[in-house]
């Protein structure tokens, strides 16, 4: 009998290529499955990426010590001489992402407004970002409220409000991991089991940030009112828990500038325990430390305002932070990097240490501190701000 080899063929072909059809989609499912689990996996392995996180206070809470992605570390450019101002990161760039103003509304362009080199950020000629002579950041005469006297002769400049915000730049980068040699926070599980556990079954918290001007937010940009208007690092906190948890969060802070752990001590039950909250973090130290107050003493006042909260609520929960520093060119700096070790005997069930102090000291060793300063003399600056607010979540948040 005759075949008809053309039908047979072309039958033949229908189901060949159905086939093959059938084994490109499962070809092509298979390696979406794959590029996504790939992508899954990376995201866990060096966190969210600059791309992946529209929100600024989300981004301003991307914990610096995890993923790839160094966003807005601020830079003082400081003009030596003749010298092209010139300045390092805190860790070594694979790819600048951006340079900006510190509001973020200005886009410094690559070659034309900053190069990269040496491991250095340099300033060619003719650049648009703004530049502090070093004869400006350290005067030579004395003029009252506008700067501090410098250890071994001269003057450091003192500003308040946004001065030097508007100043400093902002540089987004990417880097490899695990960069970051300082203390880096852990869960409080142990310390803070109330807390978390309030949290974690969605119950209404408390919260009661009591200290100086640093717990009050002075010189965040959402303070003075520049932008990119950076809330203080207390409200950045409780932005965080909102994010994690589904708790009603009661927020406040009697928190009072200039103030000390003695005023602290005299008004705790005042200000603190009659309002009787879950959880209270405890920022004295940077005016304790410059008034030259006693290590032992200090750890005694922080042992007596926990005491009378706990009077009013046995159940409170504490973190106390051990301060950043003051301009170490300046006698500003006398016992705050004591106090860590004498705070530290406070830790036990109902209290943890946050360690704002070995932070700032491991920054120092790569920044200079008018990078990270709001006034240049004891005021953390944004940058400095979303550490403490980093750090402390780290303590509640996985």
């Amino acid at each position: 009998m005759k075949r008809d080899y053309k039908l047979a063929g072309s039958k033949e072909r229908r189901g060949i290529n159905r086939r093959m059809a059938v084994a490109g989609m499962l070809a092509l499912l298979l390696l979406a499955a794959t590029v996504g689990l790939y992508l899954q996996l990376k995201k866990e392995r060096t966190g969210p990426t600059y791309s992946d996180i529209r929100d600024p206070v989300e981004r301003a809470l991307v914990p610096f010590w995890k993923g790839t992605t160094m966003y807005g570390e601020s830079l003082l450019m400081v003009a030596d001489g003749e010298k092209p101002p010139e300045a390092s990161l805190l860790f070594t760039p694979l790819e600048i992402v951006s340079v900006t103003d510190a509001g973020q509304d200005i886009v410094y362009e690559p070659g034309v407004d900053w190069i990269f080199e040496n491991g250095k950020l340099k300033l060619p000629e003719g650049s648009r970002i703004p530049v502090m002579k070093k004869s400006r950041l350290y005067p030579r005469t004395h003029i009252p409220g506008m700067d501090f006297a410098k250890k071994g002769g001269g003057y450091v400049l003192y500003r308040e409000g946004s001065f030097f915000h508007e100043q400093q730049v902002s540089v987004t980068y990417t880097h490899r991991a695990n960069e970051w040699k300082g203390p880096v926070p852990s869960l409080a599980e142990r310390a803070l089991k109330r807390t978390l556990g309030r949290l974690r079954a969605g119950e209404p918290l408390k919260l009661i940030l009591y200290g100086d001007s640093i717990a009050e937010g002075q010189n965040a940009s959402g303070i003075t009112g520049a932008a990119p208007y950076l809330p203080s690092w207390g409200e950045l906190l409780v932005e965080a828990l909102k994010l994690n948890y589904a708790s009603e969060l009661i927020f406040e802070n009697p928190s009072v500038g200039g103030k000390d752990s003695a005023w602290g001590k005299a008004e705790a039950r005042a200000l603190v325990a009659e309002r009787r909250p879950d959880l209270v973090i405890l920022a004295f130290g940077m005016n304790d430390g410059t008034l030259d107050v006693p290590p032992e003493q200090f750890r005694s006042n922080i042992q007596d305002i926990v005491d009378q909260i706990r009077s009013a609520n046995p159940d409170v929960e504490f973190i106390v932070v051990s301060t950043s520093l003051p301009n170490p060119e300046t006698e500003f700096l006398k016992q705050q990097p004591n106090y860590k070790t004498e705070i530290d005997r406070l830790e036990g069930e109902g209290i943890v240490v946050a360690d704002l102090t070995g932070v700032h000291q491991e920054l120092l060793k790569h920044k200079p501190f008018a990078d990270m300063t709001g006034n240049n003399i004891n005021h953390p600056n944004d940058f400095l701000i979303r550490w403490y607010a980093q750090y402390i979540t780290g303590l509640l948040v996985p």
